[in-house]
């Protein structure tokens, strides 16, 4: 089950920045924005407390943190970055 959902965290975190893209076709400029701020929010905010939910009292749990919070904070920032390229791409 943890192994299932580590690797459920990762491979989330790297479809992130393609989000802006998505929704800036559909949207524009403010699509990119908007959908960028709540896939930060859900990246950095919600991954940790479904991790903790997931692991519990696990002793893994403490060793993965190391190797999933680079991760995220990577994802995050390509997030942003990526829509800053898709805010220019769609500018209206």
């Amino acid at each position: 089950m943890f192994d299932v959902l580590v690797n459920l965290l990762v491979g989330l975190s790297f479809g992130f920045p393609v989000v802006p893209w998505l929704f800036g076709m559909r949207w524009g400029r403010r699509g990119v924005w908007l959908s960028t701020g709540s896939a930060v929010v859900i990246l950095l905010c919600l991954f940790p407390i479904l991790f903790g939910f997931g692991c519990g009292d696990c002793g893994q749990g403490a060793i993965a943190l190391f190797v999933l919070v680079p991760i995220w904070i990577t994802a995050a920032l390509l997030t942003v970055a990526s829509a800053a390229f898709a805010h220019f791409k769609f500018a209206r």
